[in-house]
């Protein structure tokens, strides 16, 4: 089998793969917060609650104003509660809500069963083999006209996904 064949049969069952996931997601009515940045800050809270937001930043590898966007929204829809520190006002903690335990909690239940046909050594080793792939076509890509793309790609895909 040539390499191209490979490739391109490898590109075909990635693409199955992205397609079995989203419908699992819709036959799971799974919450579109899961999905994005917003899931992660309520699952970090749900480990370690009344987090600054800078803790959430650095516990979850993502830039201090896209924490603050998404912390910002889910204030709005009342998942969790931001406050000035007591010690430094120029910190602000962030603490789940109850109406957050029960998000996070629908959350949890919802999590895609597709993960449970790998073993947690498997999940570990395919999750570096994306980050792999992630990290070297994010290099690839990184100038402002494909960041720009890439940004549009994923409002488009949000929709689609309803989130």
């Amino acid at each position: 089998m040539t390499e191209e064949l490979t490739k391109h049969r490898l590109t075909e069952k990635f693409f199955d793969l992205t397609m079995l996931f989203y419908l699992e997601m819709q036959q799971k009515d799974a919450p579109s917060m899961l999905f994005q940045g917003q899931g992660n800050i309520l699952m970090s809270l749900g480990k370690n609650d009344h987090q600054s937001q800078k803790e959430l930043a650095q516990n979850l590898h993502i830039s201090a104003p896209s924490v603050n966007e998404f912390v910002n929204k889910l204030v709005k829809k009342g998942l969790v509660n931001k406050v000035k520190s007591s010690t430094d006002k120029r910190v602000s903690i962030v603490s789940l809500t109850d109406e957050g335990h029960r998000s996070l909690n629908n959350i949890n239940q919802s999590e895609l069963s597709g993960w449970d046909y790998l073993d947690n050594h498997e999940q570990a080793e395919f999750a570096q083999l994306m980050d792999k792939m992630t990290n070297q076509l994010s290099q690839k890509y990184d100038n402002q006209i494909d960041k720009r793309k890439l940004s549009n790609l994923k409002q488009k895909m949000l929709k689609i996904t309803g989130a």
